[in-house]
């Protein structure tokens, strides 16, 4: 595996605490844990901590808006 430099491990690390988020939020939902209502404001608190991240780099640009869709699939009605 190439090693990858600074920039694109802290993108790659956002990919992954995104996708556990996306993954982990409606599971708590389910159980009663979380309402719906909190699910999403935790979904948009997410979204804007990656907007405030997003600007760093071009050349990592898509790992952003990978994780932004995770994040956004969530918040659109089935």
């Amino acid at each position: 595996m190439p090693d990858l430099d600074p920039l694109e491990s802290v993108a790659a690390s956002e990919l992954v605490s995104s996708s556990l988020l996306a993954a982990l939020i409606p599971a708590l939902v389910n159980r009663g844990v979380l309402t719906q209502q909190d699910a999403t404001e935790i979904y948009e608190n997410a979204l804007m901590l990656l907007e405030m991240q997003q600007g760093a780099d071009p050349a990592v640009q898509h790992v952003y808006e990978t994780a932004r869709e995770l994040i956004e699939a969530h918040l659109r009605p089935e």
